[in-house]
């Protein structure tokens, strides 16, 4: 792996993206279907989509080789493509995108895109009203494949990287892997340490048969002071063992308590509904199960009380029979929005089973099915409360596009509300969808 500056603050000219009009289509009758659901905590109104300076949605497209970062403001439906791609190179990119690239889970207060590179293990800080890189940060440390998956900001001078990759040979504290790397995202100079110290989750692993697994560190919130962390809990050959979300208080750094999600495995994405004070945690399962759809759920965790405590569990085999995406959370108000892994036939690559996509109302049970179509196709998807959309990235190789959903009311009557593609120059397929 090519030697990264930890970081770099440069000016380098600003390059506007190109603005493309949303289109819209009409309204198409659904069917429903039902689940079970268990427990629950209350939603009584409207929370922030994310962050509270929150202002635009960015997307992330790519062929798994080279990557486009567009924008997109739900307000005008004006998408800005290319604000930052995998040919930007300069003084400040030292390291182009690669073709695998995320975003964190929820909005920066600053108003910064940071583009994840998880092959690469770089971090890019981008400024969106001029899609400008302000900085590049390598997270390698001792230059292991870090694999970062997250950036949970704390503080204006203090964020929180996780690392799923860890380290057979470290050096040093830093270089172990398995973490959560602390960093400053404003350390300007030679005499500002951009990388403060380690969070080490290894010990806070399950076990298989007494053999202990590697944490996997995986996406987080922040709330009230604390943040809440998945943990994958795999082995070296990504046998999995229960879930778990471990806290961390960030006045301390420490981890002060885990929640262990003992009937669950592959738990991924994580999101925080403020006006229920619950969190909602995506789990796929493990894919070295047999029947990996048994391990797969959406799990609501209520924040209410003294204690996190378990609340409603939306069963991936009470949808259907193939596990959810473990990769998206997404929750606007009372419905749940999750989508379902298809399947390919392992020699022709054909369809058996497409991906499927779902809206389920939780203080009902009632679950709608919104779209079908691929597989493996589907991505991180995105909710607006303030405008009431669902934003659903669909990677399809010949007609690559985000489907835009309207819930003005409630599950039962989630329809279609428009199209786009968000790389029409490069008609790279989107994968992700997240605020900024």
């Amino acid at each position: 792996m090519p030697t990264v500056p930890r970081i770099r603050f440069t000016t380098i000219s600003a390059r506007r993206p190109r603005p493309v009009r949303i289109a819209t289509f009409p309204v198409v009758i659904l069917f429903a279907t039902t689940l079970t659901i268990l427990g629950g905590c209350g939603n009584d109104k409207p929370s922030a989509p994310g962050a509270a300076t929150a202002t635009g949605l960015g997307i992330v497209a790519s062929d798994y080789k080279k990557t486009s970062v567009s924008l997109y403001d739900p307000a005008s439906g004006r998408l800005s493509e290319g604000c930052v791609t995998s040919a930007e190179e300069g003084p400040i990119v030292e390291q182009p995108l690669s073709g695998d690239v995320g975003l964190p889970s929820r909005a920066q207060s600053g108003g910064e895109i940071i583009l994840i590179d998880r092959e690469k293990a770089v971090l890019t800080f981008v400024d969106p009203t001029s899609c400008t890189p302000r900085a590049q940060l390598s997270v390698t440390t001792g230059g292991f494949e870090a694999n970062p998956h997250d950036v949970i900001q704390v503080s204006a001078h203090k964020a929180y990287v996780t690392r799923y990759g860890s380290n057979p040979a470290p050096t040093g504290d830093l270089d172990r892997g398995d973490d959560v790397l602390v960093i400053d995202p404003l350390a300007r100079d030679a005499s500002q340490e951009p990388i403060l110290k380690s969070i080490s989750l290894t010990a806070f692993a399950t076990s298989i048969g007494g053999a202990t697994l590697l944490a996997r560190p995986d996406r987080g919130v922040l709330v009230d002071g604390k943040v809440y962390l998945t943990l994958g809990n795999l082995d070296e050959n990504f046998v999995a063992g229960a879930a778990r979300v471990a806290v961390i208080d960030t006045a301390t750094d420490a981890v002060v308590d885990v929640i262990d999600l003992p009937d669950q495995k592959g738990c991924s994405a994580i999101t925080y509904v403020a006006a229920a004070n619950c969190l909602y945690v995506s789990c796929g399962g493990a894919f070295s199960d047999l029947d990996q759809a048994a391990g797969s759920a959406l799990v609501e965790i209520d924040l209410s009380g003294v204690t996190p405590v378990l609340g409603r569990i939306v069963a991936a085999r009470k949808i259907g029979s193939r596990p959810l995406n473990l990769a998206s959370a997404a929750v606007l108000g009372g419905t749940a929005f999750v989508g379902t892994f298809g399947v390919r036939d392992s020699k022709t690559q054909a369809v058996v089973t497409p991906d499927a996509f779902y809206a389920v109302a939780l203080a009902t049970g009632a679950a709608v099915k919104l779209l079908e179509g691929g597989a493996y196709n589907f991505g991180v998807a995105a909710v607006d409360i303030v405008h009431r959309k669902v934003f659903l990235p669909d990677g399809d190789t010949v007609t690559p596009r985000v489907h835009v959903f309207d819930v003005s009311a409630d599950a039962a009557t989630t329809v279609p509300a428009g199209v786009f593609e968000a790389d029409p120059t490069g008609h790279l397929a989107p994968r992700e969808i997240a605020w900024y």
